[in-house]
């Protein structure tokens, strides 16, 4: 992804995801509770997060950042997701500056979208492909399979619980019960996000998801967005709310969340 921030706070939901992110100008704050707040580095990898974000970023802030699918990180860069934890690392803490400067050199030369996007593509798959021994297997699994109980799981991939268990965390970073209620909540939130949806489909959406009823769906959109799914749905386009930063086209959509 690359982009820039038209309003000065950014609110994102929690992510299943690791994430790279490289500002190319400006920087960020992140916001904490009680008033606190960290200057970001200027790159910095995240792990999941099951708690949504707060930034206030400088005017004119442009960056490019990568989302890792499931086990990617751990195959670029060699290091378990869950060793990660929330809050973000720089980027020359994980890798030398042999590494990094000439990455970042590159990127600030760049003077096209597209190179952009080579220059940080082709980074990562070197990293990928200079990894000397591959991490335990672990295939990439659709939401269904994710939802099975975790010893029909284990059974199906041919591991012990306790092996699954390990290995999911390595990959994802976070447990397997938590990677469940990221991914149905993934699986609304385009739902809302896309076109202008009415408080009246919030049910529905939340049934599609697998959620048991309402009452579910609204405890964990709370607990990953910070707002209910009625109150998102009437602030979505508030400038003041920081929600601006999800609006998407049809196609951008789609490509945000496969």
């Amino acid at each position: 992804m690359y982009g820039g921030f038209d309003s000065l706070n950014v609110h994102l939901p929690a992510s299943a995801d690791p994430q790279l992110v490289i500002y190319l100008s400006g920087e960020g704050i992140l916001l904490r509770d009680k008033g606190q707040t960290n200057k970001l580095p200027l790159a910095f990898v995240t792990g999941p997060l099951l708690a949504p974000r707060r930034f206030r970023v400088a005017p004119g802030s442009f960056f490019i950042s990568a989302t890792f699918r499931p086990s990617g990180f751990l195959r670029c860069f060699g290091i378990p997701v869950n060793f990660l934890g929330p809050d973000a690392v720089p980027l020359e803490d994980l890798l030398p500056p042999l590494d990094v400067v000439p990455l970042l050199e590159r990127l600030h030369e760049a003077k096209h979208i597209q190179n952009l996007v080579e220059t940080l593509e082709a980074f990562l798959l070197q990293k990928r492909m200079l990894r000397e021994r591959e991490p335990p297997f672990l295939p990439a699994m659709p939401v269904e399979r994710l939802l099975q109980p975790t010893s029909e799981l284990a059974a199906h991939l041919e591991l012990s619980t306790r092996q699954l268990e390990r290995r999911f965390l390595m990959h994802h970073g976070v447990p397997l019960r938590d990677y469940r209620r990221l991914a149905r909540f993934s699986i609304v939130l385009p739902m809302l996000m896309g076109s202008q949806p009415a408080t009246s489909m919030l049910s529905a959406a939340a049934l599609e998801a697998g959620y048991v009823d309402q009452p579910h769906f609204t405890r964990d959109f709370r607990q990953f967005v910070g707002d209910t799914p009625a109150s998102f749905l009437r602030r979505r386009f508030d400038s003041e709310s920081g929600y601006g930063f999800w609006q998407f086209n049809k196609k951008e959509l789609q490509a945000f969340v496969s």
